[in-house]
This record gives C-alpha cells, structure tokens and sequence, in this order.
C-alpha cells in the first residue's frame, strides 16, 4: 500500500510516468497500472483484488470451539489438553488446532523447569567447575 500512495502522490504532483517509475524504483506499467486504478476507483482501487484460492476451512467459529473446549476438563486420564485430544474431540486435524493454538499465543505443553540450590556456596562451587 505504501508503494501505491507514493506513486499516485508522485503523479499528482504532476510528474510523467517515467519519471515517477524511475524515483520510486519500479516498473513503468506498475506505475501505470496504479495510476489507472486510483483513477478509476479511487483510494479502494489501491487495495489488492480478491485472489483465487481453496476457502479457509476453519473459520471464527472453529477457534471459539477450541477455545471453548480448553476451558473445560481434559479427558478422563490426562492432566491437560494436548493438541491430538482437541482434535479428536472437535473432529478436526492437530495441524488446525495448532493454528488456531498459535495465532491466540496458547501453549499446551510448554514445560518449565528450574533448581533452586540450599547449599549457600553454591555460586563458588558452580564457579569452579
């Protein structure tokens, strides 16, 4: 988008195609091309144009269904949710459900670990070695 507003300013300060394509570092029908789009449509000709591709299959409500499902208690015999249960739980794939996990910033498994040392010459000790 940026690149796109710099070359209608530049073109709206009255300057030739050529010379707009040359200063912004791009191509002379890319210039062209936005220059025609801007024209025709406006700011909203700025925006990319909907691309063909395979439909999202797991939408907003998918992720309210994981994220409802975590909420409640794991299966009898585990402590917590893994990836796998979700997904066998919603009928899903572990790849969907690990999407959804990572783009709200959840972590199932993450272990953390640490020691904490009575000996008070610990720190000399751990010096020497």
């Amino acid at each position: 988008m940026v690149e796109r507003a710099r070359i209608i300013l530049a073109c709206l300060e009255g300057k030739e195609i050529q010379q707009v394509a040359q200063e912004l570092g791009t191509s002379i029908p890319t210039v062209s091309k936005w220059r025609m789009r801007f024209s025709q449509h406006g700011l909203k000709g700025l925006r990319d144009r909907p691309r063909p591709g395979k439909p999202a299959k797991y939408d907003a409500a998918f992720r309210d269904r994981v994220l409802a499902l975590l909420e409640q208690p794991p299966p009898p015999g585990m402590s917590h949710w893994d990836g796998p249960a979700v997904a066998q739980k919603l009928d899903s794939s572990v790849h969907a459900v690990w999407r959804v996990l990572r783009r709200e910033g959840i972590y199932l498994q993450r272990l953390r670990t640490w020691c904490v040392s009575t000996d008070s010459e610990f720190a000399p000790k751990a010096a020497e070695v």
